[in-house]
């Protein structure tokens, strides 16, 4: 349990607690919810301990006072879950990451660093990774907040995220998808620990060649704007339909010519976004 407790360290003046027996459905979702609350007193062993043996579940903020964390998370609510999918990605890229199954169903990808480091490193590396799960830009991650007191003194909790081996909820998953025992989870983490100054490399080494690949045209643009090319123009007609589409709204206009080609890329961008979100359709 010890070293469970290293590496589910943050906020400690405070901690989280999910109410599992006052559970409700979500009348817009659908999905089944639970109250959350803080408890305004410093976590403990023993709230640890009481978490793992399913007598209260807690939850813990990974940023600390200092803006430090040690963990993080991104927390897939797509539903169903394709755990599969997700398992792929993380042995095909061979990516330090964990999946634990949610509270709710849904998926928590972690990843757990060999030192303290600062809250916004964590989450900013778990961003650069939703690319690689295919996971929209604002799906949640943990950290959520990565400075929990302003500038002008105030202090703040922020989010806590719910933490895994509840009893016998919420297990870790195993490369077959079998759920992992509680040992094997704890050496899982112990063997898939991140120096947080290996994050760039990650990102340069899988991210970075999961991005590039779109039109040659594109090729010293912006990482985003390949990848979309690139998935754009798997469709027989798309790499047709895709400039067609961006010519008939940039060409006529002078700033084009004025401002340049990363002028250009910015105003593509703006595009594709609205093409992803359903505004605009090739």
């Amino acid at each position: 349990m010890k070293e469970y407790i290293e590496y589910f360290s943050g906020l400690t003046r405070s901690y989280g607690v999910c109410k599992v027996d006052d559970g409700y459905i979500d009348p817009e979702t659908g999905k089944k919810k639970w109250k959350h609350e803080w408890t305004k007193e410093p976590v403990t062993d023993q709230d640890y301990q009481d978490h793992l043996k399913g007598i209260k579940s807690i939850g813990i903020q990974p940023c600390t006072d200092e803006g430090t964390a040690r963990f993080g998370a991104i927390d897939v609510d797509k539903y169903p879950i394709d755990t599969k999918f997700y398992l792929d990605v993380i042995q095909d890229k061979n990516l330090p990451i964990i999946p634990v199954l949610s509270k709710s169903g849904g998926l928590h990808l972690y990843v757990f660093t060999t030192r303290w480091a600062k809250a916004r490193e964590i989450r900013s590396f778990l961003e650069d990774l939703l690319v690689a799960f295919k996971l929209p830009h604002a799906t949640e991650i943990f950290p959520k907040q990565t400075q929990l007191i302003s500038t002008d003194g105030t202090v703040s909790n922020g989010n806590f995220i719910n933490l895994p081996y509840n009893g016998d909820d919420r297990k870790a998953l195993d490369i077959d998808g079998s759920k992992m025992p509680f040992q094997k989870f704890v050496e899982t983490i112990k063997l898939n620990l991140v120096d947080p100054k290996d994050f760039k490399k990650i990102k340069e080494d899988i991210i970075y060649s999961e991005l590039k690949g779109g039109g040659e045209e594109f090729e010293d643009g912006p990482p985003c704007l390949q990848k979309l090319t690139k998935e754009i123009m798997t469709f027989t007609d798309g790499r047709d339909r895709f400039y067609i589409t961006t010519w008939s709204l940039l060409k006529r206009n002078i700033l084009v010519k004025i401002l340049g080609r990363k002028w250009f890329y910015k105003q593509v961008e703006n595009i594709l976004h609205l093409m992803n979100i359903g505004l605009i359709h090739i």
